[in-house]
């Protein structure tokens, strides 16, 4: 009679499995701050006005304001006090458009202040953006 050196391995490598669990898993960690581009901001509604369905970020500067009145651009924040500076860089750069994106729970002094320091850097008119009354922007 003749035995058999190896026996069949009936089981499962998991090992391959939870190799590509970790690479998935590091991929979508590496990736998720890159997806999160924008503030949490909640715009008032209307039923008036243009409804602009998208801007262009290389001919309009879109800065967001959040409930505290935290600015950021493009998901950067930005200290109020450098707004001027960096819209003066986007005007000179190209972006002939500037709007405003504030939560509608902003204070109205914040907003304003915003407004002057976007002046300030050379847009005369600023354009804010809010959503449409069906919850479309």
């Amino acid at each position: 009679m003749i035995r058999r050196r190896y026996r069949q391995f009936s089981s499962i490598n998991v090992t391959n499995l939870v190799d590509v669990t970790f690479v998935l898993l590091v991929i979508f960690m590496l990736s998720a701050p890159v997806i999160q581009r924008s503030t949490d901001v909640t715009p008032p509604s209307t039923d008036q006005g243009e409804i602009v369905r998208r801007l262009d970020p290389g001919t309009s500067l879109v800065v967001e304001m959040d409930a505290l009145g935290n600015i950021s651009v493009a998901g950067e924040a930005v200290p109020p006090e450098d707004l001027a500076s960096l819209a003066e860089v986007a005007l000179s750069s190209g972006r002939a458009e500037a709007y405003l994106r504030a939560d509608g729970q902003v204070q109205y002094a914040k907003l304003a202040a915003a407004l002057t320091e976007l002046r300030r850097g050379g847009y005369a008119d600023v354009g804010l953006i809010q959503e449409a009354a069906g919850g479309e922007l």
